[in-house]
């Protein structure tokens, strides 16, 4: 009896020292900065102790992530699959859009670092999360304030946001504001849209168990709905899936299946296009970010079903043919018609570029199959009306070489119509993860409908450059101050662009010429009648064999020479005169698109360094440099 009561004591006493152990090293396992601080504590900590701190919840190690659709996926992730339980929610009614504009799921940044492109006003680390799917973005959760890298300037007027949130309480309840941003004139690659971003909505929460969270909706910074009794349930283990959707003036959000919100709350003159986390001062809770999807074109499902054929990207846990709940939604949806029209449908996957051919090909047909027995078993359409297919990765409509492209190759296509189950290919977009060319039609590449190819049109004539810039936008950044964004590579706010910040005299964008504010203070009414102005230009052209000089920006004087040429030792300045010929014009707007033209003198940036001054001295940099001329035409107006 002594001997079992000195054994237990010494248990007991092990116990406790353990707890001591695992409560003072909880904090070193999720951060690599925390880890090479405490290296020697550390290296102490067995994966097994991680499987016991906080009651059973793993901590995020450093591991390398596993690819969506891939077999090496499927071999690594077996236990976790195994543990997968489908919990099929009939009645959640979340419809994703159709065309993904942005989608990240860190599977391509490295283990410990923060993501390329990542806009942050802290800190971000990229982890991977031991029982969870592929790579996680830990966010720093203190006075912190975090924005996508997506590089979609517009998401339109219909489109959905979905991401799955992990919270681990360590002190104090979790506390996280989700918003809708309108960058208000800038690129959405800009960092100064941290300070800048104009919320248009505005979920605020401090999440507790049971019914006692606190969430809060702003319409820009006006509350509309502050609930004191909110029933957010979260588990340390397992993520929450956030979905919202846009459509106009309405605004619908779920967290996991529950729908929080439908009203009309958001402002249509200043609609979003970038996706803001931010966290206050308190802290107390470790937050980890994935699987972003951003997605436009929100479908009419029974408008697809009379033109033949749905395209719907369902979620599946990778590598199997598991459906995640959030996709719930669609099927639902199509459910509803298929027990009104009795009709019948065939149900098609397919897969991404990423693994094995013979293993997509299995896996699309798996998930078909897994589609047809919910509709069967969830919603009870009659199974007669059910078949499937699987094509695999045969038959991409997006470029595999993009995880936006990638994740629509990923998709379930419902076929009304035999007519509709068509799939042509054609020169321009690759398709295959190796980097190999094929070919697809160019089609809407959700609705099978036929859409015309972007027209938009930024030609750039000048002495130095002659250039044109795909990538274009008119941007409402105030009541009636307009920005003019075109850029060579899509989203880059460092180089290759040009801004020029418009102040019209309508209250919506119409018809009309912009001048300068040096030829309008030359009409005698100026100060006392409004006219249309160009209030600010930027740039970052490179015209030279290296990046300086380059065009910085533009100016009502057209000349030639550097700047230090127009000023004399007493620094008074004799510059050219103003041209009148400097101006932006927009000749006409049609279907909410601009054409026009813009003229100005170039002015750069990175000449060879010029002192002037006696007693002071000033260095110059910069010159004129000649004429740009610069003809738009089809730019859309956000």
């Amino acid at each position: 009896m002594k001997k079992h009561v000195i054994v237990l004591g010494v248990l007991l006493l092990s116990m406790n020292l353990n707890a001591q152990l695992l409560k003072n090293l909880k904090e070193k396992i999720v951060s690599k900065t925390e880890q090479k601080a405490d290296a020697k504590i550390d290296r102490k900590i067995d994966v097994t102790i991680d499987s016991v701190l906080e009651g059973n919840i793993p901590f995020p190690k450093k591991m390398k992530s596993n690819k969506n659709d891939s077999i090496s996926n499927n071999q690594n992730n077996q236990e976790t699959k195994r543990s997968i339980k489908p919990n099929y929610v009939s009645k959640f009614d979340f419809v994703p859009g159709a065309t993904i504009l942005y989608f990240d799921n860190f599977e391509k940044d490295n283990i410990g670092e923060a993501p390329e492109g990542w806009i942050t006003s802290r800190s971000a680390e990229v982890v991977s999360i031991e029982g969870l799917e592929g790579n996680w973005l830990k966010l720093a959760s203190t006075s912190a304030n975090h924005l996508t890298r997506s590089k979609k300037q517009s998401w339109g007027n219909n489109f959905s946001v979905e991401f799955d949130l992990l919270m681990l309480k360590n002190n104090y309840d979790p506390r996280i504001d989700i918003s809708l941003i309108n960058t208000g004139g800038n690129l959405v690659t800009d960092e100064a849209i941290l300070n800048s971003g104009k919320a248009v909505i505005n979920f605020s929460a401090i999440v507790s168990q049971g019914n006692s969270s606190r969430a809060s909706l702003y319409a820009l910074d006006k509350k509309i709905s502050d609930g004191m009794s909110e029933n957010l349930p979260y588990d340390s283990s397992a993520p929450v899936h956030i979905s919202i959707c846009v459509q106009g003036k309405r605004f619908r959000m779920w967290w996991n299946e529950r729908k929080l919100y439908d009203l009309s709350a958001v402002n249509e003159e200043y609609m979003p296009n970038q996706l803001g986390i931010s966290f206050g001062s308190v802290g107390g809770t470790d937050f980890f970010i994935s699987n972003i999807r951003i997605a436009k074109d929100v479908p009419d499902t029974r408008k697809r079903f009379e033109e033949g054929k749905l395209v719907s990207n369902l979620l599946f846990y990778s590598g199997t043919a598991t459906l995640k709940p959030e996709s719930m939604g669609t099927l639902l949806d199509l459910s509803k018609i298929l027990k009104e029209t009795n009709s019948p449908v065939k149900i098609v996957g397919h897969t991404d570029s990423d693994g094995d051919s013979a293993f997509n090909q299995n896996l699309s047909e798996q998930r078909a199959n897994e589609v047809k027995k919910i509709l069967e078993t969830v919603y009870n359409i009659d199974k007669s009306l059910l078949t499937t297919e699987g094509r695999g990765e045969s038959q991409p409509i997006a470029d595999n070489n993009t995880q936006e492209g990638k994740a629509q190759n990923r998709r379930v296509e419902f076929i009304f119509k035999p007519e509709a189950d068509t799939y042509e290919k054609t020169i321009g977009i690759n398709t295959t993860s190796s980097g190999q060319a094929q070919t697809l039609k160019s089609i809407n590449t959700l609705n099978n409908q036929t859409t015309a190819t972007t027209n938009t049109e930024v030609k750039i004539q000048s002495a130095v450059l002659t250039t044109s810039l795909p990538f274009a936008q008119f941007i409402k950044s105030s009541d009636n101050k307009y920005t003019f964004i075109a850029s060579k590579e899509e989203g880059n706010s460092k180089e290759n662009f040009i801004k020029i910040k418009l102040e019209s005299v309508n209250s919506s964008l119409k018809p009309e010429t912009f001048n300068f504010k040096e030829i309008n203070q030359k009409n005698t009414l100026y100060g006392t009648k409004s006219f249309a102005e160009i209030s600010n230009t930027e740039a970052v052209l490179y015209y030279g064999a290296t990046k300086s000089p380059y065009i910085y920006k533009f100016s009502p004087i057209i000349a030639n020479g550097h700047m230090a040429t127009y000023y004399d030792e007493s620094l008074a300045s004799n510059l050219p005169a103003i041209s009148s010929n400097c101006k932006f014009v927009i000749e006409k707007i049609e279907d909410g698109k601009a054409t026009g033209y813009f003229i100005a003198g170039i002015m750069s940036q990175g000449l060879k360094p010029i002192k002037k001054g006696d007693a002071m001295q000033e260095t110059f940099t910069t010159g004129f440099t000649g004429e740009i001329k610069c003809v738009f035409s089809n730019v859309p107006i956000y």
